[in-house]
């Protein structure tokens, strides 16, 4: 990468075209493999089965996610109820973040290369139909347009911070500093003006509202409600580590290999990540808001998984496109002399090896990503699509059908094109409303609302379980097992309950 300083000129199509397309297509080939598990349907069943938006937005309350992604698979449902509608429309998301990266980033070919085909914009993002993509798209949107030539576009950029936050609760957070560099660079620019300068921090501040507005749970709520604020070393180590997970993805070799690493010791994984923030910290140190959108954005997203959520890989991997938004955005702000002279002398090493620490980490997203696509190619990553195909293929799907645990059972559901019966909530429907009413059931709880349901149709009843029920001990017939999943939890058993099970002779 570059140092500081305006960026060079857009690359060329013999670069550009090539580069986009080769992405499209490997991406498009891994995304049609791939099959859809329960939070990418939950999304997408979400907008297709709310016939209005009031009804999304109604539907949404329990998401934890602002509205953006789903008012776009809104749009699309009103097309098609068929998953290549979300996938082809993520699909696209994932590609203009590549064209971006490509175009504008003042990066070196090799490192977009490396990059755009790494872990995070390559798997993750693009293969995996989830919100965060336009997360990424909206973070790069903002770097390529801040780095245009001037005069800069602060109301447009601001805009751009506003509509981040309306893809997740990590969108948000990194707006918020994202906006404190558009106001610094703002108050610097004499072009600005005052009152660009106070609407773009107006509608930076709208975008945040707005989607607390819409993060904040309702009362009844039944997911992640609890907020952490006690000294844990453990849950602090633990939390450190995600640093070094987000950087160096590389699963362990094993065939669950998602979200897991080749460094399986979480206090090993600290130690790694303390060295990769203090390699950031100085690397950044002499451009002013580069580093406080660094260091600040990092703590943010830290505080986030200690007292909230700790999440997951896709979440962890907010930590390295912040550190790679840092880097593109530290081409276009000077240097300054950092006292004392020592840490001067580390800052210069890590300035001096940026090139070959940065490439290091984009060669180990590169062997993450391709790993990563070369398991989902090869074995499914859910098994939800040929659970759905057996009952297709056996003209059962019009069979009063019972899912536990709902959140694996909807994946089938949305493979079907039908509701199901909800034993955890008792309730009919495809995706889950994550609310109190959800509740364990017990084996004898599932047989008697299934008993229930039987009889009160007239007609068998198939329980779509991702367990095994005990042997013998309840008046089931076994069907047919559907396992090796990718994602543990979405291996089927699927049971037959005749209608008239377990009555009296």
């Amino acid at each position: 990468m570059r140092g500081p300083g305006p960026p060079e000129a857009p690359v060329g199509a013999g670069f550009l075209v090539p580069a986009v397309l080769a992405f499209l297509s490997l991406a498009l080939v891994v995304l049609l493999r791939h099959e859809m598990w329960q939070d990418e349907w939950q999304a997408w069943l979400l907008a297709t089965g709310s016939p209005t938006l009031p009804d999304l937005f109604r539907n949404l309350r329990y998401e934890g996610h602002p509205c953006l992604w789903y008012l776009a698979l809104f749009g699309v449902g009103r097309l098609t109820h068929s998953p290549l509608g979300i996938q082809l429309l993520h699909l696209v998301v994932a590609t203009s973040s590549v064209y971006l990266i490509c175009q504008y980033s003042p990066f070196s070919r090799l490192q977009k290369i490396l990059f755009i085909f790494g872990y995070f914009p390559f798997y993750e993002y693009a293969a995996i139909s989830r919100n965060y993509a336009l997360g990424v798209l909206g973070l790069f949107s903002f770097c390529a347009v801040f780095g245009m030539p001037r005069p800069r576009n602060y109301l447009l950029l601001a805009a751009i911070l506003l509509l981040l936050c309306q893809t997740s609760v990590y969108g948000v957070m990194l707006a918020l500093p994202l906006g404190v560099v558009l106001f610094g660079a703002a108050l610097r620019d004499p072009a600005a003006g005052t009152w660009k300068t106070a609407a773009a921090g107006t509608i930076v501040l709208l975008g945040v509202g707005l989607a607390v507005v819409q993060l904040v749970p309702p009362a009844d709520s039944g997911f992640a409600v609890d907020w952490n604020f006690h000294l844990d070393f453990r849950h602090l180590t633990e939390t450190l580590a995600t640093v070094w997970r987000g950087y160096v993805p590389i699963p362990a070799r094993d065939y669950h290999f998602w979200g897991t690493n080749f460094v399986p010791d979480p206090r090993w994984q600290a130690v790694l990540a303390v060295i990769l923030l203090a390699f950031g910290l100085l690397l950044f140190l002499p451009q002013a808001l580069p580093f406080f959108l660094y260091a600040v954005g990092t703590l943010g997203l830290l505080a986030f998984a200690y007292t909230k959520y700790p999440g997951s890989i896709r979440h962890h991997g907010h930590l390295f496109l912040l550190f790679m938004a840092s880097l593109w955005l530290s081409s276009y702000f000077p240097e300054r002399k950092i006292r004392p002279a020592w840490l001067g002398v580390f800052s210069g090493f890590c300035r001096t090896h940026r090139h070959r620490v940065v490439v290091a980490l984009m060669a180990a997203q590169l062997l993450a990503g391709w790993w990563a696509a070369s398991m989902d190619l090869a074995f499914p990553f859910s098994a939800s699509k040929e659970a759905a195909g057996f009952i297709q293929q056996h003209r059962l799907e019009e069979m009063l059908i019972l899912g536990d645990a709902d959140d694996a059972a909807s994946s089938v559901a949305g493979y079907l094109g039908r509701r199901l019966y909800y034993p955890a909530s008792r309730r009919w429907g495809s995706f889950v409303i994550w609310d109190q009413q959800r509740a364990r059931v017990t084996p004898g709880e599932l047989t008697r609302q299934a008993r229930e349901l039987s009889r009160g149709r007239q007609q068998d009843a198939l329980l779509l379980l991702n367990y095994e029920l005990p042997p013998g001990s309840l008046p089931m017939i076994l069907l047919k097992r559907f396992g090796g999943s990718l994602v543990p939890a979405e291996n089927y058993c699927l049971y037959l309950l005749p209608s008239r099970a377990g009555d009296p002779q």
